[in-house]
């Protein structure tokens, strides 16, 4: 599967790190959150990261320009999930709230669509079959996007082996560091 669009599912600290990467990284990127003041927050968080970015020499100023086009923003879940590829769930760490979220984006996403949850803690196992596609659903969990650089894929039973092998190169092409999790 070739990935040329990334679906963020919460606009917070991780989920706005995680956009920009993908966005530097070459990938277009829908920023989804309920909230319109978390979405004002991360198109903030964004321009200070890429002029932050920009002076650190991590990227040229034309690099940060590209990027930030390539990032949309929405309220709006179903155009959020418009022919997206792959979507990286970061909302809060609340099983009841991620269980809410996954059933909705179950119910909307594209049928072809791969699953990430970027939790830190719960187990995907917790939310595979809620979502409706278990076989495409799997862990990647990122640190620090810009620093440490790590992301954990952590799959679950019912995960395709295809869909790790696919989380790997991604993360590779994130910039990141792949670091796969055997057992949850």
């Amino acid at each position: 599967m070739n990935i040329r669009k990334i679906g963020i599912i919460g606009a917070g600290n991780l989920g706005t790190r995680i956009g920009l990467q993908a966005a530097i990284s070459g990938f277009e990127v829908n920023v989804y959150d309920l909230y319109e003041k978390s979405l004002d927050n991360s198109r903030v968080s964004i321009n200070k990261l890429v002029a932050h970015l920009i002076r650190t020499h991590y990227i040229t100023e034309q690099e940060g320009i590209i990027a930030v086009d390539r990032i949309s923003f929405t309220q709006n879940l179903k155009e959020a999930l418009r022919n997206v590829d792959i979507i990286s769930e970061s909302v809060v760490e609340d099983a009841d709230i991620k269980t809410k979220v996954w059933k909705e984006l179950g119910e909307l996403a594209p049928a072809d669509t791969i699953f990430t949850t970027n939790t830190s803690y719960l187990l995907p196992s917790q939310f595979a079959e809620i979502s409706g596609r278990p076989e495409k659903f799997c862990a990647f969990h990122f640190h620090d996007v810009f620093h440490s650089r790590v992301v954990d894929i952590m799959p679950h039973e019912g995960t395709s082996p295809e869909i790790v092998l696919l989380l790997e190169e991604l993360g590779r092409k994130l910039n990141q560091v792949p670091i796969r999790i055997k057992k949850e």
